[in-house]
């Protein structure tokens, strides 16, 4: 008889890890995917310029910080930005200390932040089912159409996703591990706090609210969620977050808490201050987004869901297994929907549950519905190819302009508005992704019919890895257009050592110019925030008209930045007061004049 053989309990056979070590093919398969996400992101993060808004805004201020040496307050082109918390800015200036100040250091913490989440997928997949369900679930995550394009914009969002997946994974490990609870418990709080310096208070709330959901129908999770909320585990979260908050409202002593409120309710109410609406995402187009955003997985695994819903869903025996991904997807959903505004980017964060939930659908589906899934992708890439080969006849006649920069910051709105011309450049990068899309489902297919259904998902996430590597090469073709860098490095070389660059829109628009740009640019015809207390200096960077009329006088290099739609206007203000007009470049709808021949 063999001494020493232990026994496991009646928690630790049905919720505990495994008993036994992992064999090596659990080892190979989470270093293939991990591998798999750092060739893809990492590999690309050099690719096309930075865009405005949100990506130059995390940009120019991490710059910024370094200039400064001011680490604590955010600022774009000087003026503070405090509508989100600082993690993510630190984040960029310690890659920007490491690779230098360059595009793709600004992209190496959220391409980080991408295999992280894939890495927490495969985590949690492996404690709810197996390994090979949380490889099936890091695969799917990584190859969604959605991951491919929200998980490269430089933006809160793929760092607040990967935090929250690992405050998830480390509550699941510290309900299935006893011995080991309170140091993942404190994970979880520490995730969770990561997540709040990154984005706002919904970092704890999100997370909390998905155990809590759990906890309210099922037993054994109210019993161990029940520890998460010992009190040291409080004040760990206060020491992580505390100090910058605190910082910040003593040194601004008002305006950092109102600035934040009316952010807030700028977004739950769907209105602007001035009781303008601000609806960019309606919310039948945010959820029928999501079949885009999730392809090719939301149609690999429809079949199943409608011919087969009883036997993938098991609606009268949902596990806590089953139920962790539903409840984690309704916490973030829910509030999205009810809110007044949202972006195409806001259920971000939960895409991991959709992985885990898909991931199950696919293995639980019959292996003829699978195949009809695949089929269904491979159908769609062959309507992608003759889109591709017709797309001339499907363009109108006359040829469009792109519309005004500030009114095309959703994806249905930038579709919507690109001209034929650019539709026409897309044609060979269509045609790929038609051949991948195929290529994807003849494998699962072939996999399927060999009885290889473990492994099955990788044909689809082949296909999508060809059809994600021509959504990047796409984003960056038509960066000119939502990006000032061009124009930037046009001006570089010419401004000299005193020459001035003036912007006319909102702070916003012009922040790629922030990042790009080697000094700082004023801003015509548009107010400083009232709420914000400015020095006097950064006050003389928002210019009237009259002011910039001034400035054009002085003789120096001084470059005015406008819409193509505002060059009727200014070549009447400038002839009229100057008998001259130079326009000396153009950079997608931009366009550059100068004061001097």
């Amino acid at each position: 008889m063999v001494t020493g053989t232990g026994t496991l309990s009646i928690e630790e056979t049905f919720l505990g890890p495994q008993a036994l070590p992992p064999p090596p093919t659990r080892h190979a398969l989470f270093a293939i995917l991990i591998a798999l996400g750092v060739l893809l992101h990492f590999g690309t993060i050099g690719i096309g310029d930075l865009y405005s808004e949100t990506e130059g805004q995390y940009a120019a201020a991490a710059r910024e910080m370094i200039q400064s040496d001011q680490y604590l307050l955010p600022t774009n082109d000087s003026i503070p930005r405090l509508q989100k918390p600082p993690l993510l800015y630190w984040l960029i200036v310690a890659s920007y200390k490491v690779f230098g100040i360059n595009t793709a250091a600004t992209r190496v913490p959220i391409a980080f932040s991408v295999v992280a989440t894939v890495a927490f997928t495969f985590l949690i997949g492996e404690r709810l089912a197996d390994y090979w369900r949380g490889f099936a679930a890091g695969l799917i995550y990584l190859t969604l159409t959605g991951t491919f394009i929200f998980g490269r914009i430089v933006m809160p969002e793929p760092l607040f996703a990967a935090l929250f997946a690992g405050a998830i994974y480390c509550g699941l490990a510290g309900f299935q591990q006893r011995h080991q609870r309170r140091a993942w418990f404190a994970g979880f709080w520490i995730c969770a706090a990561l997540a709040c310096l990154t984005k706002g208070p919904h970092g704890l709330l999100f997370p909390a609210a998905t155990f809590a959901a759990l906890a309210i129908f099922y037993r054994e999770a109210r019993m161990r969620f029940r520890s998460l909320l010992w009190w040291p585990y409080l004040l760990l979260f206060l020491a992580i977050i505390g100090p910058w908050y605190l910082w910040i409202e003593i040194h601004f002593d008002g305006p950092f808490h109102r600035i934040v409120a009316e952010e807030w309710i700028k977004h739950l109410l769907g209105r602007y201050p001035n009781g303008n609406w601000y609806d960019d995402v309606p919310r039948w187009q945010f959820l029928t987004g999501h079949l885009a955003w999730w392809f090719p997985w939301s149609l690999a695994i429809l079949p199943a869901l409608i011919f087969s819903w009883r036997r993938v869903m098991r609606p009268r025996e949902i596990s806590f297994q089953d139920a962790l991904p539903m409840a984690w997807g309704i916490v973030v959903l829910a509030p999205i929907l009810a809110i007044g505004q949202r972006q195409d980017y806001y259920a971000l964060s939960m895409f991991s549950a959709f992985a885990l939930w898909a991931a199950t659908i696919f293995e639980r589906a019959p292996s003829s519905l699978r195949s009809l899934g695949a089929a269904t992708v491979g159908l769609v890439g062959i309507a992608i190819g003759f889109i591709a080969i017709a797309l001339p006849q499907f363009l109108p006649k006359n040829e469009s302009d792109w519309g005004e920069t500030d009114l095309r910051w959703t994806a249905w709105k930038a579709l919507a508005d690109m001209p034929a011309s650019t539709w026409l450049h897309f044609r060979p990068l269509l045609a790929f992704a038609a051949i991948g899309l195929l290529a994807g489902a003849i494998i699962t297919i072939y996999l399927l019919r060999r009885g290889r259904e473990k492994i099955a998902t990788v044909g689809l996430a082949f296909g999508m890895v060809a059809v994600g590597l021509c959504m990047i090469s796409g984003i960056a073709r038509i960066a000119p257009f939502f990006s000032l860098a061009e124009a930037a490095r046009f001006l570089n070389s010419r401004l000299g050592t005193n020459g001035q660059v003036l912007f006319e829109g909102p702070p916003d628009v012009a922040s790629s110019l922030g990042f790009y740009l080697e000094r700082k640019f004023a801003m015509v015809n548009q107010e400083p925030d009232p709420r914000m207390p400015l020095t006097p200096e950064q006050r003389n960077l928002f210019l009237e008209e009259k002011a910039a009329l001034e400035q054009w006088r002085v003789p120096r290099p001084v470059f005015l930045i406008i819409e193509e739609d505002r060059v009727v206007y200014w070549r009447a203000l400038l002839v009229q007061h100057f008998h001259v007009y130079h326009q000396v470049a153009s950079f997608g709808t931009y366009i550059i004049l100068s004061n001097q021949m």
